[in-house]
C-alpha cells in the first residue's frame, strides 16, 4: 500500500511498497479518507522531537506519522464490538499517513461518524476534542477573561467551542503572529487578536483587559485563564508564552492550561506562580466522549470545521504538505492517501 514515512527531521517521503495492515484481536482496519497534520507532526518533522510516539513502525521498521484521520471500516478483528465494514468513522491512533491504518477499538480511538460530517470535517475531531478537555479542565466562569496562545486548528477549536458552549466569558483574546490566523480567530470568537509581532503583547492585553493589584504581587492583567496551544518552538523569538502567561494571570486565581509541546528545555521565571498562586494544568488529549461530543458539535451547525481547513494534498505530496502547514500561513493541511 502506499504510505508516507518518517525519514529524519525535514525528510518524510512517499513509499509505494509497505505492507497493508491486518485487524488483530480488538481492532478494525481503516481505509483513510483524510489525515491532518498536527502540530506535534510539525514538532517532529522540524527536529525529531517526540519522535517515539509519533508514528506507527511497521514490521519491516517504516515510521508512519498521521494521527487525525477519518474513513471507512474494511475489516474487522475478532473481539472488535459490533463495527461493521462499511461503517464511516474517525480514527485516532499512529500511521494514518496512509491508505490503510488498524485501529484499537475503545471510545479514545474509535468512534462513529454521524450523517452529514465529511471524511475532511471528521479529520479535525481529534483536535477540537482536545480543545472540550482544555476547556473543561480551565472551568471557565461567565464573564472571566481568557487569552488562547496559538490560534491554529488545537487553537481555534478551542475558541469554537467556548462558543458553542456559551460559557459567557468577557473578553476572549487570541495571539498569534499569523495575521491570516489571528482573523480567523476573530471569526471563531475570539473578542480581540494581538500579534505579538506588532508590540508588547503584555501591554496589548493589560490594555484590553485592565489591570488588578494583589498582596505580594505587581500590578497584573486581569486575566482568569490562559489556555496554551503554542508551547515551545526553538526557532520563536521572543518569551514563550507560558512565560507571558505567568506575567499575564490575574493577582489570584489564575489558571493556566498547557497543552502546545516543547521542543526543548526552558529556562523561565517562576516567581509569579507563588506571588499569584497559579494552578498551572496539563492537557493531554480527551475524556471518553469528548471525540462524540465533538462530531455532534459538527453535526448540529454549532462549529464549522470546514473553514479551518486551509490546504488539501494527495499522499505523493507529503513532502510539500509538511512544508506548508509549517509555513506560517496554512490552518490545517490535510492528506488525501487514497485519492485517484
Amino acid at each position: 500500500m502506499k504510505a508516507a514515512v518518517f525519514h529524519a527531521p525535514g525528510r518524510i517521503a512517499p513509499s509505494d511498497s509497505v505492507e497493508q495492515p491486518r485487524a488483530g484481536p480488538g481492532e478494525v482496519v481503516v481505509r483513510v479518507e483524510a489525515c491532518g497534520i498536527c502540530g506535534s507532526d510539525m514538532h517532529m518533522y522540524r527536529t525529531g522531537a517526540h519522535r517515539e510516539l509519533l508514528v506507527r513502525r511497521t514490521g519491516a521498521g517504516e515510521e508512519i506519522p498521521g494521527h487525525e484521520f477519518a474513513g471507512v471500516v474494511t475489516a474487522v478483528g475478532s473481539e472488535a464490538g459490533d463495527y461493521r465494514v462499511g461503517e464511516r468513522v474517525v480514527g485516532v491512533g499512529m500511521g494514518g499517513m496512509a491508505q490503510y491504518v488498524p485501529v484499537p477499538v475503545n471510545p479514545f480511538q474509535l468512534v462513529r461518524m454521524p450523517d452529514g460530517v465529511s471524511f475532511d470535517e471528521a479529520a479535525t475531531t481529534e483536535p477540537l476534542a482536545d480543545g472540550l478537555q482544555m476547556l473543561r479542565l480551565a472551568a471557565i466562569q461567565p464573564g472571566e477573561n481568557v487569552v488562547v496562545f496559538g490560534v491554529g486548528i488545537i487553537g481555534l477549536g478551542v475558541l469554537q467551542a467556548l462558543r458553542a458552549l456559551g460559557i459567557g466569558a468577557g473578553h476572549v483574546i487570541a495571539i498569534d503572529v499569523s495575521a491570516s490566523r489571528l482573523a480567523m480567530a476573530l471569526a471563531a470568537g475570539a473578542s480581540h487578536a494581538v500579534n505579538p509581532a506588532d508590540g508588547d503583547a503584555l501591554a496589548a492585553v493589560a490594555a484590553i483587559c485592565g489591570t488588578r493589584s494583589g498582596y505580594g504581587s505587581p500590578d497584573s492583567p486581569d486575566v482568569a485563564v490562559v489556555i496554551d496551544c503554542a508551547g515551545y518552538l526553538k526557532h520563536m523569538k521572543g518569551p514563550a508564552p507560558l512565560q507571558l502567561a505567568l506575567y499575564m494571570l490575574r493577582p489570584s486565581g489564575g489558571r493556566v492550561i498547557c497543552f502546545g509541546a516543547y521542543e526543548d528545555k526552558l529556562d523561565i521565571d517562576f516567581m509569579p506562580v507563588i506571588q499569584k498562586q497559579i494552578a498551572i494544568l496539563g492537557s493531554n488529549g480527551y475524556a471518553a466522549g469528548e471525540l462524540a461530543q465533538a462530531l455532534e458539535l459538527m453535526a448540529s451547525g454549532k462549529v464549522d470545521r470546514r473553514a479551518l481547513i486551509s490546504h488539501r494534498y494527495p499522499l505523493e505530496q507529503v513532502g510539500q504538505a509538511f512544508e506548508t502547514q509549517g509555513g506560517g500561513q496554512a490552518i490545517k493541511v490535510l492528506l488525501h492517501p487514497n485519492a485517484a
